[in-house]
């Protein structure tokens, strides 16, 4: 009941986060946020799950022939075995989302770079740089062509 109530409480939490930080920054930020956000939920769930087995070994080694801590016991593991794979999925999911976060940010420093060297022809210097072949007319020069025509 308890680990129900935490798995609720995380991904409660983590809805919380991520509509609070789609106001800002991208979308791949706020899917790592989010991620990172629900794998520290499962990771502390983990512990405090780990905790208790802990607990209650130590209160079996004082208490041996107690069945009903044995019986505890083996419900704690399951637990345990339940939350550790939780929180390795939360753990993949976390790390995929910071690769796309990752990708998103080369993505957008490539684009910073393109946009601030322009989008010249490297055969070409100068204003003729714009051109993408010899022959092609610049918007400033369309005007001034027709005029040597006329």
């Amino acid at each position: 009941m308890k680990k129900l109530f935490m798995v609720a409480a995380v991904a409660a939490g983590s809805l919380f986060f991520s509509a609070c930080s789609l106001t800002g920054g991208s979308a791949a930020q706020s899917m790592a946020m989010e991620r990172a956000s629900a794998y520290e939920g499962m990771y502390k769930a983990y512990m405090e799950a780990e905790e208790r087995y802990l607990n209650l070994l130590f209160n079996i080694e004082r208490m041996p022939d107690e069945e009903e801590l044995w019986s505890m016991k083996r419900d704690q593991m399951k637990e345990l075995v339940q939350l550790r794979e939780m929180m390795l999925n939360a753990r993949t999911e976390l790390d995929n989302a910071i690769q796309e976060w990752e990708k998103y940010l080369i993505e957008m420093k490539d684009e910073a770079k393109q946009d601030k060297a322009g989008r010249y022809n490297p055969n070409f210097t100068g204003i003729d740089g714009l051109r993408t072949s010899p022959g092609q007319l610049l918007p400033n020069e369309i005007h001034s062509s027709k005029r040597n025509y006329e």
